[in-house]
């Protein structure tokens, strides 16, 4: 019997496209309904739709370590809400890093899809929380274990028949800092979920549900045609790897230290094998990756060999295999802190992965990265408008460069896609002022093609007592050249004391305080250079 795509490849374009456009509206909703600048602005969340199975069948246009992982949070999800126990109206909150999850702030979010009462898919996002509870503002400090970042929930039924459970509103909200914007940016999520599921109603009540399900697994087995080609291309081989992160907030590694990365890439026929034996065993600190993560970061890297012609799902992982030794900085056991795995970590083992894969195909990767997501929050209580704030946001860095050309500058680069949040929008939310954001000339690495350069940010206090934490990396492991190409400036942090003098900070740091008019200066990476000049 034929399949949709060969019997009628149109409708099959038809339905494969209307799904990834329903997942850019959804975004479209949650944008407009949220009421963090991280969310509405720079748009930190994610939109998916699922099979029955939790498999991605498409995704939006954004963050790639949110959406690697996605199946991981759905198979955690449906061990505890079997499918044959949803019922329509249902939906289900997780953000466990031990059951699939990413780390605390994120919130993933799975409603169902029906049809003639049987389940079919689901509506999918994961979103950012700008604060999650625990030791400090933004939930993203150095602590020394999981409880202390926040409120862990484990998969938990928070709506049911269309109604929300009050009880488990009630306790989620009340570990949370500034409530009311927390609610407003739930409520945005629920309606970004809602949007997914009203709008593949349509396309079953127009196409039909058996119709709609086939596009479902086809189109994951297209993606999986287009990754074999890809993957083709490599040379059969074993491709190694290894590097050493900054620190976790508690210790410094300079190179010789237990905070190791190392990675062997085999590639056999159409199959990659990712084996992170011999990294190092997780950290105190919270530079602790949960599978979810660094799987994640194994498929975005296959995507990326495919030059954006791989529609993004399921299918396009399905030959990649990893292996995570458990209790190691890649594959997190409880109770290790991981909020800074799922933003720093993520970067650093694709950094590695490029490495590894620049022996095999130098003219298809990139140089290092600066290597992290540059996250810094701030929190505490604004006398200027008399009400307590938080607020998190990330910082673009140096990209690598590569044969096709210099590295792109003051990008949030490959695990993640935040936009840039105007400065305005900062200052007119909260008690600071932004009085440097720009480029780091010539902090990018030099060669064929310069890497990326870094950026410039720094924050002035216009209140005392504001609450800080920074979570970065490469100050003390600049990004690597490619083919001859030169390592990037590292990176810098300090705060500017209004007598002149200054403070260094590490890259990660337990919550700090900032007085009236002391700035925080951040200065991120530059990217790796390509071949020798």
């Amino acid at each position: 019997m034929k399949t949709v795509f060969e019997n009628d490849p149109i409708t099959f374009q038809v339905i494969r496209g209307a799904l990834y456009g329903i997942c850019g509206e959804m975004k479209t909703v949650m944008t407009r309904g949220a009421f963090s600048p991280l969310l509405s602005l720079s748009a930190d969340f994610s939109c998916a739709l699922l099979d029955h199975d939790g498999n991605v069948v498409a995704q939006g246009q954004d963050i790639p370590v949110h959406l690697g992982a996605m199946p991981f949070s759905a198979k955690g999800i449906l061990e505890s809400f079997p499918a044959e126990t949803w019922k329509p109206g249902d939906a289900v909150l997780s953000n466990d890093p031990y059951s699939g999850g990413s780390h605390l702030p994120d919130m993933t979010m799975l409603s169902g899809i029906f049809e003639s009462g049987q389940l079919i898919g689901f509506s999918a996002s994961r979103v950012h929380w700008p604060d999650i509870g625990g030791a400090s503002a933004g939930s993203s400090s150095v602590t020394d274990e999981i409880i202390k970042e926040g409120l862990r929930i484990p998969p938990v039924k928070i709506i049911k028949g269309g109604q929300l459970d009050p009880d488990v509103k009630t306790i989620l909200f009340a570990n949370v800092r500034v409530q009311k914007d927390r609610v407003g940016d739930f409520e945005a999520q629920v309606a970004c979920n809602n949007k997914g599921v009203m709008r593949v109603d349509e396309l079953v009540a127009r196409y039909g549900g058996d119709v709609v399900k086939s596009v479902f697994a086809e189109t994951q087995s297209y993606s999986q045609r287009l990754t074999e080609a890809v993957i083709k291309e490599i040379p059969d081989g074993v491709y190694s790897a290894e590097d050493h992160l900054d620190g976790d907030g508690f210790i410094v590694d300079q190179g010789d230290g237990p905070l190791k990365l190392k990675v062997s890439v085999t590639k056999r026929g159409t199959g990659l094998f990712f084996d992170f034996t011999g990294t190092g065993a997780q950290a105190r600190g919270p530079m602790n990756a949960p599978i979810a993560v660094t799987a994640s970061a194994c498929y975005y890297v296959i995507l990326a060999l495919g030059k954006g012609e791989i529609p993004p799902n399921s299918g396009a992982y399905r030959l990649v295999e990893v292996n995570a030794p458990k209790g190691s900085l890649v594959n997190a056991a409880y109770p290790a802190p991981v909020v800074s795995g799922n933003t720093e970590m993520s970067n650093r083992v694709v950094d590695l992965l490029m490495m590894a894969l620049a022996e095999a195909i130098p003219d298809h990767v990139v140089g290092g990265s600066y290597g992290c997501g540059g996250v810094w929050a701030i929190g505490g209580d604004d006398s200027v408008r008399n009400k307590r704030f938080v607020h998190l946001e990330t910082t673009g860095g140096g990209m690598g460069a590569s044969r096709a050309g210099a590295g792109l500058d003051g990008h949030r680069v490959h695990m993640g896609n935040t936009m840039n949040l105007p400065i305005e929008a900062v200052e007119a939310s909260f008690p600071v002022e932004v009085d440097e954001y720009e480029l780091i000339e010539g902090s990018g690495g030099q060669g064929v093609h310069r890497g990326g350069h870094g950026v410039r940010r720094s924050i002035r206090a216009l209140v005392d007592g504001i609450e800080f934490s920074l979570s970065f990396e490469r100050k003390y492991h600049p990004a690597p050249g490619i083919a001859g190409g030169k390592a990037g400036r590292p990176a810098r942090f300090y705060i500017r004391h209004p007598d002149g003098s200054q403070t260094e900070l590490g890259s990660k740091t337990v919550a700090g305080r900032l007085m009236t008019d002391e700035v925080l200066v951040m200065e991120t990476a530059g990217g790796g250079g390509w071949g020798s000049a």
